[in-house]
């Protein structure tokens, strides 16, 4: 892994902090968590549009997209899902709670889906550094989380 793949995953990281607790303020002068998807998945089609055709997607590429098994687009589902939920939660866990958790669950089922390959992650098996690491993720949360 090369260190600006790593940068990228740590910005990537940054951004999801930061985006989150936004839409949860959207929620709030919205009043309403579902509405807060709204414009962001509005501004976030377009920006997507934009950023295809700017990286040199042809028409073609677009047309590809109908085809797409219809399982694949339930990621569109999770992310509205990740979105209401963080808005909703936010508010009421606190956000260093919220993003522990989050990478917590991140991390663990990274683990499973690593073991099995999953939707095409490469194979890593599981051992008894994961599964140490993973005690320390779970006791880690727990001390982020309860008073």
């Amino acid at each position: 892994m090369t260190l600006s793949l790593i940068l990228f995953a740590l910005l990537m990281g940054a951004l999801i902090s930061v985006y989150l607790p936004m839409i949860s303020q959207t929620a709030n002068l919205l009043n309403s968590v579902a509405l807060a998807n709204v414009p962001f998945f509005g501004v976030a089609f377009v920006s997507s549009l934009f950023i295809a055709a700017f990286t040199g997607s042809k028409l073609t590429d677009f047309a590809k997209i109908p085809a797409l098994p219809i399982w694949l687009l339930s990621a569109g589902v999770m992310s509205a899902a990740m979105v209401l939920g963080s808005s909703y939660l936010v508010p009421r866990i606190g956000i260093s709670a919220f993003f522990i958790l989050i990478v917590s669950g991140q991390i663990l089922t990274g683990i499973v889906f690593s073991q099995y390959g999953l939707f095409g992650a490469p194979i890593s098996h599981l051992s008894v550094s994961k599964i140490a690491g993973s005690a320390f993720v779970i006791f880690g949360a727990y001390l982020v989380t309860y008073k």
